[in-house]
């Protein structure tokens, strides 16, 4: 189950919008349906009832204090969409509604005491979406009641797979508004990478109405263990995540231990590609994979071999030429090691350096066959090698950079990123860019290519080393 979890901020007025949006629509459904009266009931019916409301409500609470960290906006998620997908089965509207909203208030409130706009938009969009799953598990003809267990697949799919379109999504619409991605990237960080666990998990939800129609608390009881597994795989796979995230860190520092002059270029480089990629609207894992290969792209320099070619301080022969060139293939077999990496981060990786007309290298392709990352990177790559201080020049102007990139885009360049690039807010505001840019013109060779290029660690196509 997603919520937004952060400290105190100040948020665009268009989220405040989305709040009570999303609060009007859950006290609407609220009220616009027939309710289930309980107190109208024979008495013993009222007890098992009421113990049966209470019972899920405290799982349901403690379900969600167990949380475990989302990276994106400093979001989190429990396990509590198991017992409240278990309490559309169990009851009529709007009892389900009022343990989803009574959950987040308690949980955020007492426990994470986050800010007023944080637990209104919660707990709103916890009542949406367990009362826009039920409706239309009840449309479909799914059963309703403890007193007797009656399982219908296709209306529990039609719960499962609405349940979470509503909460993921809303989250994701929260984040996209308060952060600024898109709101497909919100949405994979979100859900996408444990869609099919949330999907698998929620088959829980059965096995507990299940046991506790059949016997009361000691079946509640039962599933206690199967809930704790499943929050251990949850968290599991995250820190899995983060041991990757700190491999590649230092991979990285390894790499620039070998040429002080790069320092922080492969961070650089990294984020700039990011940011390419962020304006394209690709998804999350599409992101994740050109930042790790944006990373690590210039990572094989940590073989010996280049070793005595990025201390030296004047011109490469031919022959150094070959073997520094060789550092994209030594990259991409060295990340090719880690088997969550193999794949669209190694192809990245080893083709960052192709150009778009074919003439770049290692295997001379170009044009569509030369990854999107790829192309990313080879951009974000070259930006930063010219907006930094080299031994023998100054920094470019991010306008100067750009007319840069303009001269070169379809021959060097994919011209659709350049043309982004030359718009992008984004860029400009990491670059320090001010104005518009600059008319290409004319010359045989590229600024950033010319003056003293002895410097055997400049990492700028098509000159580079």
């Amino acid at each position: 189950m997603s919520d937004t979890r952060a400290e105190e901020e100040l948020f665009p007025t268009r989220v405040y919008l989305l709040v009570g949006a999303v609060s009007a629509l859950a006290i609407a459904l609220v009220f616009v349906l027939d309710w289930q009266l309980p107190w109208q009931l024979p008495s013993p019916q009222q007890r098992t009832f009421w113990n049966a409301l209470a019972v899920f409500a405290l799982l349901s609470v403690v379900s969600d204090s167990l949380f475990f960290k989302i990276p994106i906006a400093k979001a989190n998620a429990s396990l509590a969409f198991i017992p409240l997908q278990a309490t559309i089965l169990l009851f009529g509207h709007p009892w389900p509604m009022l343990i989803g909203g009574f959950t987040a208030l308690v949980v955020d409130t007492l426990v994470r005491k986050k800010t007023p706009i944080r637990i209104v938009f919660n707990t709103a969009q916890y009542m949406l979406a367990v009362g826009i799953s039920g409706l239309v598990y009840r449309a479909l003809g799914g059963s309703v009641g403890i007193g007797d267990f009656a399982f219908l697949f296709i209306p529990f799919v039609a719960l499962v797979v609405t349940f979470f379109l509503v909460n993921q999504g809303s989250v994701a619409i929260a984040v996209s508004l308060s952060s600024g991605v898109s709101v497909r990237e919100a949405w994979g960080r979100i859900g996408g990478r444990a869609l099919v666990n949330d999907l698998f998990s929620s088959t829980l939800a059965i096995l507990l109405v299940f046991l506790y129609v059949r016997l009361q608390l000691p079946g509640i009881a039962i599933l206690v263990f199967p809930l704790f597994l499943v929050r251990q795989l949850y968290q599991m796979n995250r820190e899995l995540q983060e041991e990757l995230e700190e491999k590649l860190e230092l991979m990285v520092k390894a790499m620039e231990a070998r040429d002080p002059y790069t320092s922080g270029h492969s961070r650089r480089v990294a984020e700039y590609a990011l940011s390419i990629a962020r304006e394209m609207k690709l998804s999350a894992d599409a992101l994740d994979g050109i930042k790790q290969a944006a990373l690590l792209h210039d990572v094989g320099k940590i073989y010996e071999e280049f070793a005595p070619l990025l201390r030296k301080a004047g011109r490469l022969t031919p022959e150094e030429r070959v073997v520094m060139r060789s550092h994209v293939v030594r990259s991409a077999e060295l990340v090719a090691t880690a088997a969550k990496l193999r794949g669209s981060v190694e192809a990245m990786i080893r083709h960052h350096h192709e150009n778009y007309d074919g003439s770049g290298y290692p295997d001379g392709i170009g044009g569509e066959r030369i990854p999107i990352g790829a192309r990313i990177i080879m951009i974000a790559d070259t930006l930063d090698a010219m907006t930094t201080d080299r031994p023998y020049r100054r920094a470019m102007t991010f306008a100067r950079a750009i007319e840069e990139l303009q001269e070169y885009a379809g021959t060097q360049f994919d011209p659709a990123l350049v043309r982004l690039v030359a718009r992008s807010r984004s860029l400009r505001r990491l670059l320090g860019g001010e104005g518009p840019a600059q008319q290409p013109s004319t010359r045989s060779e590229p600024a950033w290519a010319r003056g003293n290029r002895e410097h055997t660690s400049e990492l700028i196509p098509p000159e580079l080393v």
